[in-house]
């Protein structure tokens, strides 16, 4: 264990900001080192970016003399990018050990675009990390040499419920924004209205710009009384939800290793997603949920439908959900952590 703190940069939550952000991986990674005695710094509380990147670059200077490592998320999008290149030079410059997590779903395609915006920043790091082999494939032939460390979850927030015979019962719970395609979600929920017209969905998560888009086409569908939304949801919401919901459908268009399906399959529901991006990697096809191709809404209806019409069938991909969470449970995801801390010294 190292002798001194270690650095974690990210948005982390608090009681002022607990209601208007989700919780970050950076968040559940500190608490997995704090529960595991290792003593970290934590940066920033901010939500808004300008204000998080003074706040952690002024953490970064004033903490310098008790932290040699620091672990920095990577998303990669065009907003994030400066902030992120700024924390990584700065904590460079200081002679800091950087080990850099890479999380964003979109960072392949935007490389292949433009490597040269990112190659420099993710040099920066002594250990690059990434929650999915989606993108340390995906990245390979940049030459970047790149460790997989699971995103955590702790089991124990978590309830398993036992479910037979599943209800029409739909759950979408992501951003609304473009990327999370919340209006794919309303188009198939529509065509499964049709054939189960007792079916009720429940969208979950915060506005970013698709909110009221998405209640134009609940509305424009004649879906208002059957489509409810919730805002954000805490993971004892999450536990209320899962024995009410059966289905979750995750209708993204980009991402790497979304922690929400693994919430999913820790709960007991059943996972019908797109493949898009890392998707794959984590969510096997007829094991562990069912995909379909992005923005194919009568495909996702039917894997709903197959769910609905063989028991046995969504029995054992429940069951297969389960297993495939358990490898994201805190002790395993620790292990991993204390070898390149160790590592690193």
């Amino acid at each position: 264990m190292t002798n001194k703190k270690i650095l974690i940069t990210g948005l982390f939550l608090n009681e002022e900001n607990k209601h208007i952000i989700y919780r970050t991986a950076a968040d559940q990674l500190a608490e997995l080192m704090e529960k595991n005695n290792y003593p970290i710094i934590k940066t920033s509380y901010k939500p808004g970016r300008i204000p998080r990147l003074i706040d952690t670059c002024k953490t970064i200077f004033a903490k310098a003399s008790e932290y040699n490592i620091a672990i920095v998320p990577f998303y990669g999008g065009f907003r994030s990018l400066v902030l992120e290149a700024v924390v990584c030079y700065l904590l460079k410059a200081l002679g800091k050990k950087i080990v850099l997590v890479i999380h964003g779903g979109g960072i392949p395609d935007r490389m292949k675009l433009k490597a040269s915006r990112y190659i420099p920043i993710l040099k920066t790091a002594k250990v690059l990390v990434a929650p999915s082999n989606f993108l340390i494939e995906e990245l390979k032939p940049y030459g970047l040499q790149i460790e997989l460390i699971e995103n955590v979850l702790n089991l124990k927030e978590y309830q398993f419920h036992q479910k037979q015979n599943l209800r029409p019962h739909i759950f979408w719970m992501r951003t609304f924004e473009d990327l999370y395609n919340p209006l794919m979600a309303v188009r198939v929920f529509k065509l499964v209205k049709e054939k189960y017209p007792e079916a009720k969905m429940l969208m979950a998560g915060r506005d970013a710009g698709m909110l009221q888009a998405t209640h134009d086409l609940v509305n424009e569908l004649q879906l208002k009384d059957s489509i409810s939304f919730s805002g954000y949801v805490t993971n004892k919401d999450k536990n209320e939800i899962a024995n009410e919901y059966d289905i979750y459908t995750c209708t993204n268009i980009i991402d790497n290793a979304p922690v929400s399906l693994i919430e999913m399959m820790s709960l007991g529901v059943a996972v019908v997603s797109t493949n898009a991006g890392g998707i794959p990697y984590l969510a096997t096809d007829k094991h562990n949920a069912l995909l379909v191709d992005i923005d194919d809404d009568k495909a996702m209806f039917g894997a709903i439908d197959s769910l609905m019409k063989d028991d046995a069938k969504a029995q054992q991909l429940i069951a297969n959900g389960l297993q495939t969470a358990q490898q994201y449970d805190e002790q395993p995801v620790m292990k991993k952590w204390a070898e390149v801390l160790k590592r690193l010294g």
